[in-house]
């Protein structure tokens, strides 16, 4: 009976990771099939449980790292987290109430919005905090 309660479980699992695709609860399935093995070799069922614990834990630790690189293979890289930190010059006032403000960056103006709502005046240099979409947050 217990072998029947692991399949299911691995049914679950696998069916909820298709429809999620984030390496959620494929680790699970696995350990799951391994305490239906430990079941079906009538194993007590608290070894079955610490099999299907320990199984699922050192899969998604050991796989998980390469498989995302794997997955995470076709993603277009943008290199604009790398612009985090850099700074750039206020050429239209930033108020954030107005939703107004423009910076340059390296040759190309932005839309600007501060990181803390306060009006920040031509000319000064800021800090890109973070982009948000199309739009650079600045810190003065």
């Amino acid at each position: 009976m217990n072998t029947i309660i692991w399949l299911i479980i691995v049914a679950v699992m696998l069916i909820i990771e298709i429809f999620t695709m984030g390496l959620t609860t494929i680790w699970f399935s696995l350990g799951a099939v391994v305490a239906a093995i430990a079941s079906g070799l009538e194993a007590p069922i608290w070894l079955q449980i610490v099999l299907f614990s320990v199984v699922s834990v050192i899969v998604m630790i050991l796989v998980r790292p390469f498989a995302v690189k794997v997955i995470n293979k076709e993603r277009i890289k943008t290199n604009i987290e790398e612009i985090v930190g850099e700074k750039a010059v206020v050429i239209e006032e930033i108020d954030n109430e107005k939703e107004k403000g423009m910076v340059r960056f390296r040759g190309v103006e932005w839309m600007a919005r501060s990181v803390d709502g306060s009006i920040l005046a031509v000319d000064e240099i800021v800090t890109i905090d973070t982009v948000s979409g199309v739009k650079l947050i600045v810190r003065k």
